[in-house]
């Protein structure tokens, strides 16, 4: 980096100097005479700084058809030439920046007029920018030498920053990280402003629009703005200097403004670009001189870039005053500095972000390398800790097992009044029947033959009559209330009176018990002509028929009873997953405990929808048991329960209401936890609302609760078959 410097210092004064003629400067008045002027207005190098008026140049030459006037200031806003001959103008020239480009005149780092003929020249010179004038006469073979080394010096430029830009560009598009993305930002920006101020946008296509030289230049405030988020980023001032953090934030923010300045004057916006650009770089440079002393970190890179930076910026400064020579390369000073700075940037950040991965990469393998050993001890702890636990569970699910056989079997063992009870009525119904129907056989035996008489005294009419009034059903004998029996003997003695029949009232009680409340005319004919024996004969008949219904009615009301009690008490360690249907399933549990919901309870089931389930019936004859019993048990046995089964998308859902109390709510997130219960010591385990809630959970389902004082609802959602593969091996979760 030393000698890199070195030899940039060294170069210019190691460039040979040519001698020039020069111009006699007029003034802003075009009329001044020589002969007012002293020597010093005699020059080939002028520096004005800024100024509003036009300035007047003279020289005059002999005739040479191969010389040039070379203006080296690319900024030149407006310049006029006229040809002076015997004290009469014969020809004029007009260009600059905020004019279109004259084919008469070249532009090679600045603006190149013919100047072959013989005659006193006359320049008229506006500017916005600083005013300075580098005049050089030169010949063709001078003019292609200096436009040779011109281009090489601003390839150089343009080629490193183009560089820089692709590198930081591809990292950020790699890495992502924000700093390059900043950095394209600034060396871009630094790019087009020094491109802009070369005047190589003039000479290749900016020159056909007035207004560009006009407005664009307001965008050479992205230079500092894009060098100030840079800055930010690579100091990281947002974390370590969150003060001064706004001050660049603010700062930035009123550069992007002051490009508005442009559209206000010109003049004044390179007055003020020119002096913040003065104030960053000494303010910047002094911070990196600081940095270097009290050993900050980035140190060394802030002082070698913006050192670069104030080196180039020096030169173009020395150039501008005529303190050195105008040279292709002093001219460029301050564009290569600018790309040699940010090149600086670009490999610091390169190099840091190298450093970085591989302290990562240390760090990661450290840290491997202890994570794997405190990985094999945890790993031996976790082994030990896991086989205690493996104990553990095991000695749960025995104890889980015994509580709940324990309490299947207590309930089993209140169920045998119930179920007991339940039998006993059908087995009661059946006996009497039976002796009923004992007692009907052997009176038909004491009658042998009158039956027969009577049959076949009658006509085929009589006969079909007969047959209709043996073929009626009726269940009015034993369902009717004695208000409806009451009634309907009253208007079955009337039909009889009416009809010349007289009857017994216990004959007519004989009629109501098979179900005979009305007869049509046909009927009673055929009573009349048979009388007592004819209504004996088909009393027999229909009690015999009504007997044998009440025999089949009650066997199979047992059968229900003995099956759902079968399914009911299943072992389950016996239990195995299969197919089911869900009302079958709790329509076992409601039979079971059909004599518990008799008297002061009412049932109410509303099943809109059968589902086919693929589980365990077993254990949900459990659950549907456990809300059952709960919800007759909150009514103290008298009230209103309502069992609903509703399709919910690719579930069912169950409810069980009672209009029990309700249960508080600072208790119904606790109902569910094993062992809590509500009941007096010694009433219940607990158990009950956690093993429900865990073979629900067991069947891919869930269960939720809504209570309120008149109302508690326990909902169970359960998935259907045709969203479960009966082939998947179902694994228990733990």
């Amino acid at each position: 980096m030393y000698r890199i410097l070195f030899c940039l210092l060294l170069l210019p004064l190691a460039l040979g100097a040519e001698g020039s003629l020069g111009l006699w400067h007029l003034g802003t008045n075009a009329n001044t005479k020589l002969s007012d002027l002293s020597p010093k207005d005699y020059n080939n190098h002028f520096y004005f700084g800024f100024t509003e008026n036009y300035h007047y140049y003279q020289i005059q030459l002999e005739e040479n058809a191969s010389r040039y006037f070379h203006f080296e200031n690319g900024m030149i806003s407006e310049l006029d030439l006229t040809l002076f001959q015997n004290d009469k103008p014969v020809s004029q020239i007009q260009t600059g920046l905020l004019r279109k480009k004259n084919p008469d005149v070249l532009f090679t780092g600045g603006f190149v007029l013919p100047a072959k003929e013989k005659g006193t020249y006359l320049f008229k010179i506006h500017s916005d920018d600083a005013h300075r004038i580098n005049f050089t006469i030169r010949d063709e073979f001078s003019l292609l030498q200096y436009t040779k080394s011109l281009s090489l010096w601003q390839g150089f430029h343009l080629g490193l920053c183009i560089l820089v830009c692709l590198l930081s560009a591809t990292q950020f598009v790699l890495l992502r990280e924000r700093v390059y993305l900043l950095l394209t930002f600034a060396t871009l920006s630094i790019l087009f402003t020094n491109t802009l101020r070369s005047g190589l946008l003039y000479e290749y296509g900016a020159s056909n629009y007035e207004w560009f030289y006009r407005y664009v230049p307001g965008l050479i405030s992205l230079t500092p703005f894009g060098l100030v988020i840079f800055l930010r980023e690579f100091l990281h001032t947002k974390e370590k200097y969150p003060n001064a953090d706004k001050y660049f934030i603010v700062y930035a923010m009123f550069l992007l403004v002051s490009i508005l300045i442009v559209f206000i004057d010109l003049q004044i916006y390179f007055r003020f670009i020119y002096s913040n650009s003065l104030i960053l770089t000494t303010v910047t440079f002094g911070y990196a001189v600081y940095s270097l002393i009290t050993k900050k970190e980035n140190a060394n890179v802030l002082f070698y870039a913006f050192f670069v930076r104030q080196i180039s910026t020096g030169l173009l400064i020395l150039t501008n005053l005529g303190l050195l020579p105008s040279y292709p390369f002093l001219s460029s000073a301050n564009e290569i500095g600018a790309a040699l700075q940010m090149t600086i940037f670009t490999i610091a950040i390169s190099k840091f972000q190298i450093q970085t991965r591989i302290k990562k990469e240390e760090s990661v393998t450290k840290e491997n390398a202890e994570l794997e050993t405190m990985v094999l001890e945890r790993t031996k702890e976790i082994q030990t800790q896991k086989e205690e636990l493996e104990k553990a569970l095991l000695q749960i699910s025995h104890t889980e097992s015994k509580l709940v056989f324990s309490e299947k079997m207590s309930e089993l063992g209140k169920l045998i009044a119930g179920v007991a009870h339940e039998i006993n009525n059908p087995l009661s119904a059946i006996k009497a029947s039976i002796e009923t129907l004992i007692e009907s056989k052997e009176n038909e035996i004491k009658n042998l033959g009158s039956k027969e008489n009577i049959y076949s005294s009658l006509t085929a009419s009589e006969i079909k009559t007969m047959k209709q009034i043996m073929s009626f059903q009726s269940d009015f004998g034993l369902v009717a209330s004695y208000t409806e029996r009451k009634d309907k003997k009253a208007d079955l003695k009337k039909i009889f009176k009416d009809n010349g029949l007289e009857f017994e009232e216990a004959v007519l009680e004989r009629f109501l018990d098979v179900g005979i409340t009305n007869l049509y005319e046909d009927e009673i004919k055929l009573l009349k002509k048979g009388q007592e024996k004819l209504s004996n004969l088909i009393l027999e008949e229909k009690n015999f028929r009504l007997h044998l219904s009440i025999i089949q009615i009650a066997v199979d009301r047992s059968s229900k009873t003995i099956l759902a009690l079968k399914n009911f008490s299943r072992v389950t360690k016996a239990e195995e997953r299969r197919i089911f249907t869900l009302l079958e399933n709790i329509e076992t549990v409601i039979t079971i405990y059909q004599y518990r919901m008799r008297g002061k309870v009412s049932l109410k089931k509303t099943f809109i929808t059968d589902a086919t389930i693929l589980g365990w019936p077993e254990d949900l004859i459990r659950v549907w048991t456990n809300l059952i019993l709960n919800g007759l048990e909150a009514m103290n046995q008298k009230g209103n329960l309502m069992i609903t089964t509703e399709q919910k998308g690719n579930k069912v859902e169950v409810k069980v209401i009672d209009n029990g109390p309700g249960i508080p709510l600072e208790i119904q997130n606790k109902i569910f936890d094993p062992f809590f219960t509500t009941k007096d010591h010694g009433e219940g385990t607990g158990m009950g609302l956690g093993i429900t809630k865990s073979i629900i959970e067991k069947h891919k389902g869930n269960i939720q609760i809504e209570s309120e004082p008149g109302r508690t609802c326990f909902s169970v959602l359960l998935p259907v078959i045709e969203f479960i593969d009966p082939n998947e091996p179902f694994v228990e979760e733990t």
